[in-house]
């Protein structure tokens, strides 16, 4: 936030690996200079290595970090996956940076027939213009305003505010448009796509290479900080509160040259299911989903093509689905948070969303890297070579992979309570993922007694009543929100009016029961022992643990999983309710990474309908890999929204 950049007190640092992966093969670059080629400012495919490396790799800087970002595309030097990761062979990881090369040129190749074709520069790829830009086939100030200028057409006044169910407090409403943005940025925008193509002229000329993506415009989502931007985390009320300086994201965003065209509409302080205010492209009665449900309705509109979000307990996953994008809950920490405003610390993390899966990688790439300033994302895994951005070649891509699956298997929410037409394309998502090779392992999920009271509660009743034993969830969730928001809670109206607003507004509680409001969440933060937040933190361990024994026992490499079961609800102004999915906040109870994408359309709604793919700590690059070579054969996230 401008007011206060909130980054949060460190959290128990939970190592979740699991032993199966304590080894994995990469691809060590020999950079060398650019050659030429169609597509020009990366360097020519590198030769490589393979060297076995432990996953608690020595550490890695900032600097190193986005030197071999920058060089190898984020992502060019990847290696394939094999069945056994400690059985990868060289002539393999010879293969792909070649191949990623040629795929991007292929990209490249589709993006001008497109745009031959009368296609818009907004309904391209993020791939697609990236590629572009680097062959200077487009211009990024071209690029950026045929962003703008959608959202100037599509998106309405971004403020618009109604009455919220609390005392005179407002929030976001429906302006009767897709309402993604809360504020679009232009002149930023715009300066920064000049920059954007200097840098891009320079590398085409022989200079410094620029990361892949550079000169793609990126959407935030209204918690990140950028600099002498309003920010309002959700909250209308929180009007006049303006960045003093960017958030780790933002300034990664602008080394690599990539425009900040917008912050995107979040529920009050993120915590909301459903961001009513943002209309769904493809039936704009019905929620988008939350909590960063702006960023997946602006890349589902084509009112952006990639964007960033934050996923607490689904927020980036819940509104990907919906809306037919793809994204990613990264491993634990891999993104710093300094500069985004928090929620819960121990499970909140940054990620990417976007069109593609291969969009989503790009992103990764510029956002992912150890920072000072937050200490969880120096003991992140690192990867000097990048994320994947091609797909693997043939019809059987996964052949020899064993791949978990949870769809026949869940049981929460009932499964009486399933939409049909869900159930269906996750079952032929399922029977997909075994065309292309994979071997799937039906899975039973493992049980969590985070909740379970009878398992382990604090020593002390919650003293809002004496009486409701604390679980082991919650012990960290109020010592957190008490710790990290402590100074933010007790700010006055005389300190800094829109930040108290703010805080009035995620509570929904009028002015008058406002200390009420936080001297209870004090309260129940005081009453809490350090045995109790060992306690708890030891269930959430024994609980990433069993996960970890199921692949290990079941020897795979990844789990299918689904996301929301039920159809979203249909648009309620401050409705901050719910609709059901499964037990989604595993990957952040495990810090382990997700991502979520397009398996095709309920038959029944026309509503798109995702699944998640999660693998062990450290993992990332495993099932962005997985996503992308789906969707080189299932293409779902080409489809057009219904209700643009």
């Amino acid at each position: 936030m401008g007011n206060e950049c909130a980054n949060g007190a460190d959290a128990l640092s939970l190592d979740l690996r699991s032993s199966v992966w304590n080894e994995i093969w990469v691809a060590r670059p020999n950079h060398t200079k650019s050659s030429g080629g169609e597509i020009r400012g990366l360097s020519s495919p590198p030769e490589l290595t393979a060297r076995k490396v432990q996953m608690a790799s020595p550490k890695i800087s900032r600097r190193r970090f986005m030197g071999a970002a920058a060089v190898t595309g984020a992502g060019i030097a990847l290696p394939a996956l094999q069945t056994s990761v400690a059985e990868a062979d060289a002539p393999a990881l010879q293969q792909l940076p070649t191949a990623t090369q040629a795929y991007l040129e292929r990209e490249r190749q589709a993006g001008l027939a497109a745009i031959k074709g009368g296609a818009e520069l907004p309904f391209l790829t993020g791939t697609q213009l990236a590629s572009l830009l680097l062959a200077r086939d487009v211009k990024s100030v071209d690029v950026t305003k045929a962003f703008l200028d959608r959202i100037d057409e599509h998106n309405g006044d971004g403020m618009f505010a109604v009455a919220s169910r609390g005392a005179g407090i407002t929030v976001f409403g429906d302006n009767g448009k897709i309402n993604a943005y809360v504020r679009a940025t232009h002149d930023l925008a715009l300066d920064m796509a000049a920059g954007a193509d200097a840098a891009l002229d320079a590398a085409a000329a022989g200079g410094d290479p620029v990361p892949f993506g550079c000169g793609v415009p990126v959407a935030l989502k209204d918690i990140y900080a950028v600099k002498d931007v309003e920010l309002t985390i959700g909250c209308p009320m929180a009007a006049g509160n303006v960045a003093t300086g960017d958030s780790v994201v933002a300034e990664r965003f602008r080394a690599a040259h990539m425009p900040i065209i917008g912050l995107t509409h979040t529920g009050p302080w993120t915590n909301d299911d459903t961001c009513p205010q943002t209309a769904n492209p493809w039936k704009r009665t019905l929620c988008v989903g939350g909590s960063s449900g702006g960023s997946a309705a602006a890349i589902s509109a084509r009112l952006a093509v990639v964007a960033t979000g934050s996923d607490t307990g689904n927020s980036l996953r819940n509104p990907a689905q919906n809306v037919g994008v793809g994204s990613i809950k990264p491993t634990y920490g891999l993104i710093p948070k300094f500069g985004v405003t928090v929620s819960n610390t121990s499970l909140d993390t940054c990620g990417p969303m976007g069109r593609s899966m291969a969009d989503v990688s790009m992103l990764l790439g510029i956002m992912a890297g150890p920072d000072p300033r937050d200490a969880r994302s120096e003991q992140a895994p690192e990867f000097p070579n990048g994320f994947p951005l091609a797909p693997r070649p043939g019809d059987k891509p996964l052949a020899g992979l064993r791949i978990g699956s949870t769809v026949e298997t869940e049981t929460s929410p009932n499964r009486n309570n399933w939409a049909p037409g869900i159930l269906a394309a996750l079952r032929q998502a399922v029977a997909d993922f075994e065309a292309l090779g994979a071997t799937i392992v039906p899975i039973t999920p493992a049980v969590s007694n985070l909740s379970n009271t009878t398992y382990f509660q604090a020593k002390a009743k919650d003293p809002n009543n004496g009486t409701t034993a604390i679980s082991a969830s919650n012990v960290y969730n109020y010592a957190e929100n008490a710790w990290t928001l402590r100074d933010t809670y007790a700010t006055t109206a005389q300190e800094n009016a829109p930040i108290e607003a703010a805080v009035r507004t995620r509570f929904r509680t009028s002015l008058s029961t406002l200390e009420a409001q936080k001297t209870l969440l004090q309260n129940r933060a005081n009453v809490l022992t350090p045995e109790d937040l060992y306690g708890a933190q030891r269930v959430r361990r024994e609980y990433s643990e069993a996960w970890a024994k199921i692949f290990a026992d079941n020897d795979i490499v990844a789990c299918l999983w689904p996301q929301k079961v039920q159809t979203p609800p249909v648009r309620n102004n401050d409705n901050t309710g719910s609709f059901s999915g499964v037990e989604s906040s595993r990957p952040n109870t495990t810090g382990w990474p997700c991502v979520q994408f397009p398996v095709g359309r309920d038959a029944n709604t026309g509503i798109p309908v995702g699944i998640d793919i999660a693998a062990p700590f450290g993992a990332d690059h495993v099932v962005l890999q997985l996503a992308i070579d789906y969707q080189e054969h299932h293409p779902y996230h080409l489809d057009l929204p219904t209700e643009l």
